[in-house]
């Protein structure tokens, strides 16, 4: 089986505040721990773009520009490199406490569709059929405010995150989490979350096939051609949901 080994959960520093790691970093790192590609979902929130309303600014152009940033930084180096660097979000709404993980993006549908953070969950996973994304919540037993989304709203969720800081999911949460995920049938994703250097911890999604582009990484999860590594161990998707 020939395997795409990918992360689909990384930040990147020029957009997420939160992050330690840059764009022209990241690829680097990943390429050297055995990677093919890395997708960046940088947080896309109200509070992501604050500079721009703190300067008056109301245009959308140039905060579409900004969190395009880290992106497009991460792609230029992936290119030289031989690194595929796709474009995600970590999108959290105004009237949810919850972060969404969301596949398929594209610059146009950035620019062409502002402030998606004001949608409702409902909204947007109208939206994300519409427009052939894929929509799942990420680490969804992290804390006490994350609230479990009605599973016909998601197409997947994270029941693995490898987070290493101090806001690390604990086993406990994400053995909960893969319950919940098989208990409802939704796609289990895998993340390192990465923010730091020290967050590469080796867990990779092992997407079937040669995977170049955003609608082909829908449609392996969509339907579920992917495998799981975890240590340095292939796991079925059967056998990581016992």
């Amino acid at each position: 089986m020939k395997y795409t080994y990918a992360e689909l959960h990384l930040h990147t520093s020029e957009v997420s505040g939160c992050a330690s790691v840059g764009g022209s970093q990241s690829p680097l790192i990943f390429k050297e721990g055995g990677y093919d590609l890395i997708c960046v979902t940088d947080h896309y929130k109200y509070t992501t773009f604050w500079r721009f309303n703190d300067a008056g600014d109301p245009s959308w152009e140039k905060r579409a520009e900004y969190f395009l940033n880290g992106y497009r930084t991460a792609k230029k180096v992936g290119d030289k490199i031989g690194l595929t660097v796709l474009l995600g979000a970590e999108i959290c709404f105004n009237d949810c406490p919850n972060d969404y993980l969301v596949y398929g993006l594209t610059e146009e549908l950035i620019y062409e569709c502002p402030e998606l953070y004001k949608y409702s969950v409902a909204e947007f996973s109208a939206f994300a059929k519409k427009n052939n994304l894929f929509f799942a919540q990420a680490h969804p037993f992290r804390n006490p405010r994350m609230i479990r989304t009605d599973p016909s709203l998601l197409d997947g969720a994270e029941a693995y995150n490898t987070h290493d800081t101090e806001h690390k999911t604990p086993l406990e949460d994400m053995k909960n989490a893969k319950l919940w995920v098989k208990e409802n049938n939704l796609v289990p994703l895998i993340g390192q979350d990465f923010h730091d250097a020290e967050n590469i911890l080796g867990a990779k999604t092992a997407l079937y096939g040669e995977v170049k582009d955003s609608r082909t990484l829908v449609n392996k999860l969509s339907t579920k051609e992917f495998d799981i590594i975890i240590s340095n161990q292939i796991i079925t998707k059967d056998e990581f949901l016992k």
